[in-house]
């Protein structure tokens, strides 16, 4: 990578800030690729400096195809991180919300069972904060972590008693999605284990 290129640290690897950037830096490896190719084309095929030209050309080359591969999650690394700021943080919030609202339960003197609700979801928001955003699952990892707090605005209508008591369904069936959802990543599973 040049050295003129803004970085982003990701796990202690320099990651081009720009799309930009990885274009330019894509539009030069093969430039350069192809004006290698144009020597070695134009020199004498008996020449002995042939093997060594000839070597360069398939190590850019390789070079190049290695950039390739690499380039969709390079493109998508600013998206990731923005999603896993999103996602970390909406744990971190649910948390404090069960925190706070067993606390309020029971200060208001509701009695002690709607801890029966507020202990899983305070379990579950805790399970979350390992969640790994992954270059490929970060935006359905972004969309949990809304749908999370849709479930936690429920949590605290229903704890509070704005809504129905009956909407404790709604709750649970919004957990195994939530769970379900967090759980099914074909690349690593999304959670760390």
């Amino acid at each position: 990578m040049s050295g003129a290129a803004t970085k982003l640290e990701n796990e202690g690897e320099p990651v081009p800030a720009t799309e930009r950037e990885l274009h330019e830096q894509h539009r030069s490896m093969t430039k350069e690729l192809a004006a290698r190719h144009a020597r070695v084309k134009e020199r004498d095929p008996d020449d002995p400096e042939n093997d060594n030209q000839y070597t360069e050309l398939v190590e850019r080359a390789e070079e190049l195809l290695e950039f390739e591969q690499q380039l969709p999650a390079r493109l998508a690394e600013p998206q990731r991180l923005k999603s896993a700021s999103i996602v970390r943080w909406a744990w971190r919030v649910q948390t404090a919300v069960a925190v706070g609202l067993a606390i309020a339960a029971l200060a208001l003197g509701h009695t002690a069972w709607w801890l029966v609700l507020l202990i899983p979801h305070l379990a579950a928001t805790l399970m979350g904060w390992s969640i790994t955003v992954t270059a490929k699952q970060h935006k359905q990892q972004r969309t949990i972590a809304v749908a999370l707090q849709v479930e936690g605005l429920l949590v605290v209508l229903v704890v509070l008693g704005v809504i129905s008591p009956w909407w404790i369904i709604a709750i649970v069936i919004g957990w195994i999605g939530i769970g379900a959802f967090s759980e099914d990543s074909p690349a690593g599973q999304g959670v760390k284990k």
